[in-house]
């Protein structure tokens, strides 16, 4: 999914004619622009790969079978909204039916966002746990999610090159495969 979205961006980055740095502002907003576009095309790939985890999880499991943090996640959305569960109402989510569980449900009817604690909450919330070596290489996205974030607000001074823009792609390529791999 993610691969065959970056295409795109890895296409208009072979037009380009600076050499690390722009060529000129032409290049620069080109730059910017595909640094924003990489963390929304990550975004819509953890989306998809959410959903289809979900869609396979009620296809294939029984409502008792189903991790409790996804259950819970499901009927009760993030655990802010409740401070603590009784027994009665964990166990009562056993009696649910599974046409109630969608993507809306773990993310608030927003798409999953780029940054580490939001991804690793998604995880969490769906029953599937990252170890701290994944944690590790899921704060990469944090650094990179900084620039663009300073990109999207206006940040003028924000100064990239090719080659960040291609190493943080395949960063981004990297932890979107770790991720997919734990959702098999």
């Amino acid at each position: 999914m993610l691969t065959s979205r970056l295409k795109n961006i890895q296409q208009v980055l072979k037009i380009f004619t600076g050499d690390g740095e722009p060529h000129n502002d032409r290049e620069k907003y080109i730059l910017n622009s595909m640094w924003v576009m990489l963390f929304s095309e990550f975004e819509g790939s953890i989306k998809d790969l959410a959903e289809n985890y979900i869609n396979f999880v009620i296809k294939k499991k029984s409502v008792k079978d189903m991790h409790v943090c996804f259950l819970l996640q499901n009927f009760y959305g993030n655990k802010k909204d409740k401070d603590e569960f009784t027994k009665a109402e964990i166990m009562g989510l056993f009696k649910r039916e599974k046409s109630k569980i969608s993507i809306s449900n773990f993310t608030r009817n927003k798409k999953p966002t780029y940054k580490s604690f939001t991804v690793e909450h998604l995880f969490n919330s769906l029953g599937v746990f990252l170890k701290e070596q994944e944690k590790t290489n899921l704060k990469l996205l944090d650094g990179i999610a900084s620039t663009r974030d300073s990109i999207s607000h206006g940040d003028y001074h924000v100064s990239i090159t090719r080659k960040e823009l291609e190493e943080s792609i395949k960063t981004v390529k990297k932890i979107y495969k770790m991720l997919k791999t734990k959702l098999k």
